[in-house]
């Protein structure tokens, strides 16, 4: 996006902030979700139920409970409460990175500096954290209230935190620094060691072995120093230390078959604590990685559409070429269909698992768990993933993952069945504090299909945000029935445009974003001929109207 159109987007803010200064604070930190159906832990229900929230804590769950003085009631008799969902292994509130166009200027590209060589387990996750990058947001909408953040990085990028999807700062949002040494097979960039995954996985013995060592030489030093070498200090090694002595786990990232294989040959070798994670091709391993701690990916390949009756060829038609394609095409949906598969197909083994979503776009993860529930995992075995599941192998089991008196107050309350393809998230609780998702009218499919609206040209638009009126103008370009390029003019000075942020068009509907610092400022317009109307809105601000009307075709 260009970078003076951010202007358009503080201006925003600004009106947000005007109005939630005329708006009295919520002080009170006791809440009631009343008359609720709860499901306190996977395969239970209690129907007519209330949730007495407090100082952060469930105070009570049950029938015709007291309600508190003080207590902000939500009336909840057609919503459905979960404990709050545990991301696995996450890299929420942690920005990504660019990748470095030029490689460094290394000398020695045999031994490089750690750093380069992506060898950082000593880095904590909260030296990195940012409270208001989008990812928080986004996570804590579709219902995480927690997460093992894991930094991002190579080999080595550091340890993991256990982080609430919550908070001012850094500070604010770690529960427990230091829970696990995370490791994945990623070489080093450009032609610099170790840049092979063998390479990465010498290294990680080496570094290991070294570790026990300079462990070794230490104890032995502090029993009886005389006549002994005064040992190194080497952060590097001495992140091993725990590893070595069993106090913290190796999270190691292992998506593909191999890559399970060699986590595992490396763990039998060294001896450590493994946890798999972000697995997507497990399941031929499934007799070796049972009783051991695992967290599946939620990244899933792109779904295959299946092809409708009327639109199948007939095979004595087809040429030698196009029999061949359908037949990687078939090869292909075949391999979908196992990646769709392994949650179900781990249940059925009798293997415990969470999910972790290091490779995993917000926007993709509920369907991706609806495919996953098509394909055979029951929901209750989707809400253990989620909730106890995580909660026992991350060791929170005491403060979360169910619905308890005496637990932290994370929870997750949906208008329907959370699983329900139309269920939306109307409250999440982190560590008590409520945040509240309005739920936005849904275009009926005829009001796209039944006329097509050319969008194309420059359009007006107008909004009051809190007060302020803000006005500009939009220019479309749309060819052969798609989206080329959306420009949006900034209102404060009209010359200043830029392109706007995740544009798509469907139908006589366009929805685009604009950025804030971590947030989305959400716009969704529906044209209707010569003018249009529609929404901007940001998350917890709320939401706005706006309109306009066509300027000049295009």
């Amino acid at each position: 996006m260009h970078r003076k159109l951010w202007l358009f987007s503080i201006m925003v803010f600004v009106a947000f902030g005007l109005k939630a200064q005329d708006d009295p604070k919520q002080v009170t930190s006791t809440f009631v979700l009343q008359n609720a159906t709860i499901i306190p832990s996977p395969g239970k229900k209690m129907e007519n139920t209330s949730v007495i929230i407090k100082d952060g804590l469930i105070q009570a769950v049950g029938k015709n409970i007291s309600i508190p003085y003080d207590a902000k009631v939500i009336k909840a008799d057609s919503m459905f409460v979960y404990a709050g969902f545990i991301d696995g292994a996450s890299n929420a509130g942690i920005p990504a990175k660019k990748e470095e166009a030029k490689r460094p200027d290394i000398k020695d590209t045999g031994n490089p500096p750690y750093a380069v060589a992506g060898i950082q387990p000593e880095r904590q996750v909260r030296e990195m954290l940012k409270a208001d990058d989008k990812s928080v947001t986004d996570m804590r909408a579709l219902g995480f209230t927690m997460a093992h953040v894991v930094p991002e990085g190579r080999m080595l990028p550091g340890k993991g935190a256990i982080v609430m999807m919550a908070g001012e700062s850094a500070s604010d949002m770690v529960f427990i620094d230091d829970t696990a040494l995370f490791t994945q097979f990623s070489p080093a960039p450009r032609r610099i060691a170790p840049s092979t995954i063998i390479g990465v996985m010498s290294k990680l013995r080496d570094l290991y072995k070294q570790a026990e060592q300079s462990k070794m030489h230490e104890a032995m030093y502090s029993k009886n120093p005389a006549g002994m070498k005064r040992p190194e200090q080497d952060a590097i090694l001495e992140a091993f230390y725990p590893v070595i002595d069993g106090e913290m786990p190796v999270f190691m990232k292992a998506e593909s078959l191999k890559e399970v294989g060699r986590a595992l040959a490396l763990q039998k070798e060294l001896g450590y604590t493994l946890v798999l994670t972000e697995v997507k091709e497990g399941w031929h391993l499934a007799d070796r990685i049972k009783g051991m701690p695992l967290f599946l990916s939620m990244d899933l390949p792109e779904a295959i559409k299946e092809e409708k009756e009327d639109e199948k060829e007939d095979e004595k038609e087809q040429s030698e070429m196009e029999m061949e394609q359908a037949k990687l095409e078939a090869k292909k949906a075949e391999a979908v269909k196992a990646f769709e598969m392994q949650a179900a197909m781990m249940a059925k083994a009798g293997i415990t698992f969470g999910f972790s979503t290091l490779e995993s776009k917000p926007k993709d993860i509920k369907a991706n768990i609806m495919r996953m529930i098509e394909a055979g995992l029951t929901e209750d075995q989707a809400l253990a993933a989620l909730t106890t599941a995580p909660a026992e192998m991350l060791g929170l089991s005491k403060v979360a993952g169910s619905i308890e008196k005496g637990k932290m107050a994370n929870l997750v309350v949906a208008d329907a069945p959370y699983f329900e393809k139309d269920a939306n998230v109307r409250y999440v609780f982190v560590d008590g504090q409520p945040f509240e998702y309005e739920v936005k009218a849904k275009k009926k499919k005829k009001d796209v299909d039944e006329e097509t609206i050319d969008v194309s040209g420059t359009w007006s638009y107008a909004a009051n945000a809190g007060g302020m009126d803000l006005s500009g103008t939009l220019e479309i370009k749309v060819e052969n029935g798609k989206l080329v390029s959306c420009v949006m003019s900034n209102p404060m000075e009209p010359s200043e445009k830029g392109e706007v942020e995740n544009a798509d068009l469907i139908g006589n509907v366009l929805t685009f974003t604009t950025p804030y610092q971590g947030m989305n400022v959400e716009y969704e317009l529906t044209f209707d001929g010569e003018t249009y109307e529609g929404s901007m809105s940001v998350g917890d601000f709320g939401s706005f109207e706006i309109e306009g009307s066509k300027i000049e075709p295009k």
